[in-house]
């Protein structure tokens, strides 16, 4: 055979475009196959484990995992008026205990008292992100700022600020929400959905329509004394 009849080596990976758009969708498939029914979750594991295994080798898949990573982070910096009295809303805002009821990846946080938290969060393939903080500073109807302990998985620190506005409440947020370790697949389905910001500042404006129904029931049972 001539040295021009021979066939040219087959690339070892993939074209950046495909390869992304498989790893993404490789990543979809594996953290969403608890979604399936019980004979497809088997097939949607396998298939996006394959897919991902296909995109590309380990320096894209470590971008991707990197880039996903970023977009579960958040910076917020919002003010919005509450139709409740000052009292009210920082008695919510006050216990972290309460945050769950209106931030939806929050699966829960528990207040010990002392000024120290323990959260867990839902992670996009359905897993669970646990950490630490400690308050910085509290004063009573006017402030609460906390930030996460040393080495935790999640960097985070917020400031909230309240300023009474005859029945109302201006509520003024600074939050820094980073995710430090992530997983491939985590990563590759943060890509596919809405920035965590952009969820996080949807969920905080819940807050006055929020506390309007709580008060208009009789048990009031998410409002802690």
């Amino acid at each position: 055979m001539s040295a021009s009849t021979i066939p040219a080596p087959l690339p070892r990976t993939l074209p950046a475009l495909p390869a992304v758009a498989l790893a993404v969708l490789g990543g979809v498939l594996v953290g969403r196959s608890d979604r399936y029914q019980r004979s497809a979750r088997a097939a949607a594991t396998v298939g996006g484990l394959a897919l991902i295994g296909a995109a590309a080798r380990a320096p894209l898949l470590e971008s991707l995992r990197r880039t996903g990573t970023e977009r579960r982070s958040a910076h917020l910096n919002i003010s919005l008026v509450v139709a409740q009295p000052v009292e009210v809303v920082f008695a919510f805002v006050r216990d972290f205990e309460n945050f769950p009821c209106i931030i939806g990846a929050l699966r829960q946080v528990r207040d010990y008292g002392d000024g120290r938290s323990h959260w867990c969060a839902s992670t996009p393939s359905g897993g669970t992100l646990e950490w630490d903080t400690v308050t910085t500073k509290y004063v009573p109807n006017r402030v609460i700022a906390w930030q996460s302990v040393a080495h935790a998985p999640v960097r985070m620190t917020g400031l909230v600020r309240f300023v009474p506005q005859d029945s109302h409440t201006c509520l003024r947020l600074e939050l820094d929400y980073q995710v430090r370790v992530g997983g491939l697949a985590d990563a590759l389905i943060a890509l596919t959905t809405p920035t965590r910001g952009a969820e996080l500042e949807r969920d905080i404006r819940r807050l006055s329509t929020y506390l309007h129904t709580v008060r208009s029931t009789p048990t009031q049972a998410s409002l802690r004394s």
